[in-house]
């Protein structure tokens, strides 16, 4: 009794809790690797590793459809896909089936569970099984073959590129800044390589992905929508860090935009 009238006492005088302190204030004149390091640290702030079968679980929320109930939404396709039709264990009624799809690919270059790219819900998404298959490990870039079934144009070959529809190209962009700022090559905590997008075309195996100035394209063309906003919500609310790029849109022309000749 006496703690809650001491509280009561407190708020009636006019005294509140300070708030929150905004992370993005300590970036106010850093430049350079400086800048980076420190939208990094923001990244990483209050990271819990999620198992790759609890990826399940938060893909079905943070994917969830925004107008199907009982659906989830296909990252590249836009597809409506029932949510119990998971790869591996979909009932038989299922015509289509959905699994996780790395939008940075596993196998560039975080192929282990315990390396923590390899269940970040940031950059894994639901889709299609066929259009993950048809993903593969590409870079991201224009051209190739368009397959209606994933609204997404495929350019064969050693250098293989992925072109997602309009739609989600945004997220896919800011999907992959995040990568990048994320993962600096953490070998004790998140077991995971300095993960860097390039301007060029990329091996198996290589940490990097490209091309970096059509994903910055990509980024500033195509803004943050509300359910892009909504997943991210959802996101945090398992993993429990954020994506900065999402927060602050701006920040990928202060560390890319010189490079990529953005003004």
């Amino acid at each position: 009794m006496l703690l809650r009238f001491a509280f009561a006492a407190f708020v009636a005088l006019g005294f509140t809790a300070p708030a929150a302190a905004d992370p993005y204030a300590s970036l106010k004149g850093l430049e350079g690797a400086e800048f980076k390091c420190a939208v990094s640290a923001i990244a990483a702030r209050g990271h819990r590793p999620l198992s790759y079968r609890e990826l399940w679980d938060v893909l079905k929320e943070a994917d969830r459809h925004p107008s199907r109930p009982g659906h989830v939404i296909g990252l590249y396709s836009r597809a409506a896909i029932p949510a119990p039709c998971t790869e591996g264990k979909a009932p038989a009624s299922c015509e289509q089936t959905w699994n996780r799809e790395h939008v940075w690919p596993k196998s560039k270059a975080f192929p282990r569970r315990e390396q923590w790219a390899h269940t970040d819900a940031h950059h894994i998404a639901a889709e299609l099984v066929r259009c993950n298959s048809l993903r593969g490990n590409f870079d991201l870039d224009v051209g190739g073959r368009l397959h209606p079934e994933c609204a997404s144009r495929r350019a064969a070959g050693a250098a293989g590129t992925w072109e997602p529809s309009d739609a989600a190209k945004g997220q896919v962009a800011r999907m992959l800044m995040y990568v990048a700022v994320r993962y600096e090559g953490d070998a004790v905590r998140d077991k995971t390589p300095n993960l860097e997008l390039v301007r060029r075309s990329t091996r198996d195996g290589e940490p990097n992905l490209g091309s970096l100035c059509v994903l910055l394209q990509w980024h500033q063309t195509f803004p943050v929508t509300q359910q892009e906003r909504d997943r991210h919500a959802a996101v945090v609310r398992f993993q429990g860090n954020r994506n900065p790029f999402i927060d602050r849109p701006e920040l990928a022309q202060r560390l890319w935009g010189r490079e990529c000749g953005v003004r």
